[in-house]
């Protein structure tokens, strides 16, 4: 009887051990991803890719922030720009993360992002021309409101 309890609670650890790991996951595959200026393994451009990445979606990865630049036109891709988030407007305050666009227009990642009471983004395009949100975003899933209608735009 003695074995058997030492059985079941080894097993019983195992299992929850199991459930406990898998379930706290904050992302399948490890490690945190973002993207990468020139890289163009991205797709899905201009699509909400929190609809996918996230934690009930399909994909691998669960982004915090995610979205895609545009040039002017509204279809062509602003590739190597930069997206910037500060605490105040107009880039001012603190500066809490910097993250690249890639060949494909997309930039992401799945590092933790405290949005507290709304962050402020900026773009910046491979030139040099800077465009500030005015207000605060809770988000990061950037395509859902920037849509076919309301691109992120920058020369």
């Amino acid at each position: 009887m003695k074995n058997f309890g030492i059985i079941f609670l080894s097993y019983l650890l195992i299992f929850s051990s199991v459930v406990f790991f898998s379930c706290k996951k904050e992302k399948a595959g490890g490690g945190s991803k973002s993207s990468a200026y020139n890289d163009n393994s991205s797709h899905n451009v201009g699509t909400a890719c929190m609809n996918c990445h996230n934690s009930g979606g399909s994909n691998q990865y669960w982004w915090t922030v995610a979205g895609t630049v545009f040039k002017p036109d509204s279809t062509s891709l602003n590739s190597n720009s930069t997206i910037y988030l500060f605490s105040g407007a107009n880039g001012t305050g603190n500066l809490l993360l910097t993250l690249p666009v890639d060949v494909k227009g997309n930039f992401y990642t799945s590092s933790s992002v405290s949005f507290g009471s709304g962050l402020y983004p900026e773009v910046k395009s491979s030139s040099g021309e800077i465009r500030y949100m005015q207000s605060p975003t809770t988000n990061g899933n950037c395509n859902s409101c920037h849509n076919s209608s309301k691109r992120i735009i920058v020369n």
